[in-house]
C-alpha cells in the first residue's frame, strides 16, 4: 500500500460570469470526462501559489495572478488507497491566449468556459470547491 499524500494546487478564474475548467478523462471514476479547475501536482520545494500559476499556464496557455486563497479540499479513499489534498486559489487573467493542451495519454484536452447553470449537472474535481 502506498502511503503517499498527493498535494495539488489549482486556480479558479471567472470571466464574464463563466468559470474556466479543463477536461480530465477518468474512466475508472465512472464518467467519461471530469471537468477540473486548472491545476495539478505541487512539485518538491515548489510553493503552492507558484504551482497553481504554473499548472494554470500549462493547462490553458494563459497567464494569471493569485487574488486570494479560495478553499481546501481533502479526498480520502482508503480502499484504493488514495489520499489527496487540494488547495484552490481565486485568480485573475493577466495575459496569454486560451489553447488546448496535448496529453500524451488522452490526446488533445480543450479548456472551456462554463456558465453557473452548466456546473450544476457536471462531474468535477474537487467536488467540494
Amino acid at each position: 500500500m502506498s502511503e503517499t499524500i498527493r498535494v495539488r494546487a489549482c486556480m479558479a478564474v471567472v470571466e464574464a460570469g463563466k468559470l474556466l475548467l479543463v477536461p480530465h478523462y477518468q474512466t475508472d471514476a465512472g464518467v467519461d470526462v471530469q471537468w477540473n479547475l486548472p491545476g495539478g501536482k505541487v512539485e518538491f520545494c515548489e510553493g503552492l501559489e507558484a504551482a497553481a500559476l504554473r499548472e494554470f499556464r500549462e493547462e490553458t496557455g494563459m497567464d494569471a495572478e493569485i487574488v486570494q486563497l479560495l478553499a481546501t479540499s481533502e479526498v480520502l479513499l482508503p480502499e484504493r488507497p488514495y489520499h489527496s489534498i487540494t488547495i484552490a486559489f481565486l485568480g485573475r487573467l493577466t495575459g496569454g491566449r486560451l489553447r488546448a493542451e496535448t496529453d500524451h495519454g488522452y490526446g488533445v484536452k480543450v479548456p472551456r468556459w462554463f456558465a453557473a447553470e452548466e456546473l450544476q449537472q457536471m462531474a468535477y474535481h474537487p467536488p467540494s470547491i
